[in-house]
């Protein structure tokens, strides 16, 4: 499955961002060739505390080898073919995101939902060398909210990361949709090097989107930002340029869609089409909370806004993993759909899987 790529003549840009303009916020002077941490990117915090939830064993070869095995095989009757088996992250929340280039996966889980984490991230990147082998690394991001989506776009060689940020007081509820570049071992507080403020097609600049978050397109050259408006699903798509440039008030497409019925779980573009992904976890793990009657299987939505069209399908599979939550879509331009469910290891660890959907968009 391809990345999100744009090819352009390769030219190393530095710029100098500061303040509010046309809606975009800018922290930082960035040299896309340097690789040094940013100036906005503080020391990793190097001290891992209990109540973070990120104090785990080391994560040895042997392992790597163990989580991954917990993956079961699908059956022939699975809407799914398994990509990468389980792999742990570097907290023990479950992820609520997820993207990749053409090199590494990245994942996006919270560090804890009370207390002076809240709102904290991890961004937890692998690379995938076979069966039980990767390698991992991480940054943090501080006070970016709940992370419920990832997309990224590499332009010249650089890898740009994009999700919502700057959430509002002690709330989980985004206020802007935010790109940066990966450095491990780095933190981010609030915000990358681009950030923009979106407001709501037809309020006339009055109102801004609240609890907004990105995806990229499959040729790159679009960016979605959703948000929720009067009990609804709102989609505001733009042009996006050089990975890290859009124009807040020139929205190319407003699309608005029903809610999802089932838990939202996030979402995707492909041409003239976006995907939602919903579901709850594994039916038996909604049973032991005594939350059976909110168990909602895995569903994709495409909704192709130039045609009008709805398609619904539920996805067999993944039927035997524990936990079971979908955490993520991407939708590449050849069709092909990958799906990340979230699984659990021995109730010790998080883990991410990565699925392939039979018969992508078809």
């Amino acid at each position: 499955m391809g990345n999100k790529r744009i090819k352009k003549l390769a030219a190393a840009v530095c710029m100098t961002v500061v303040g509010l303009t046309a809606g975009m916020m800018t922290t930082a002077v960035f040299c896309p060739s340097v690789t040094a941490p940013l100036q906005t990117q503080a020391k990793a915090i190097t001290t891992v505390k209990k109540k973070q939830n990120i104090k785990m064993k080391k994560l040895t070869p042997a392992l790597k080898r163990k989580i991954a095995a917990s993956t079961p095989a699908e059956n022939a009757g699975s809407d799914l073919t398994l990509r990468y088996p389980a792999a742990r992250l570097t907290t023990a929340r479950l992820p609520q995101g997820y993207t990749h280039d053409d090199t590494y996966y990245y994942y996006l889980s919270q560090l804890a939902n009370i207390g002076k984490h809240k709102n904290d991230l991890r961004l937890t990147r692998i690379k995938y060398k076979g069966f039980g082998k990767y390698t991992v690394d991480y940054m943090t991001l501080k006070q970016f909210g709940h992370g419920t989506n990832l997309d990224c776009v590499t332009v010249d060689g650089v890898t740009w990361l994009w999700t919502g940020s700057d959430p509002a007081g002690s709330s989980q509820s985004t206020s802007t949709v935010t790109c940066f570049t990966f450095h491990a071992g780095t933190t981010l507080r609030r915000h990358g090097q681009y950030t923009y403020r979106i407001p709501v097609s037809g309020s006339g600049g009055s109102r801004y989107a609240a609890n907004c978050f990105p995806a990229i397109s499959a040729d790159g050259r679009q960016l979605a930002v959703r948000f929720t408006s009067n009990g609804g699903q709102q989609f505001q798509i733009y042009d996006l340029t050089d990975g890290t440039t859009i124009r807040p008030k020139k929205v190319k497409k407003t699309v608005r869609i029903k809610s999802t019925p089932g838990d939202f779980q996030g979402f995707d573009i492909c041409g003239t089409t976006i995907y939602t992904l919903e579901g709850t976890r594994s039916r038996s793990e909604m049973r032991e909370l005594g939350k059976v009657s909110d168990f909602a299987p895995i569903r994709i939505r495409a909704y192709d806004y130039k045609t009008k069209t709805t398609m619904t399908r539920k996805i067999r599979g993944a039927k035997a993993i524990s936990h079971r939550e979908p955490e993520g879509i991407q939708v590449a331009a050849d069709g092909t759909v990958e799906l990340m469910i979230a699984s659990h290891y021995k109730e010790l660890y998080t883990c991410a899987n990565i699925y392939e959907v039979k018969g992508g968009t078809k």
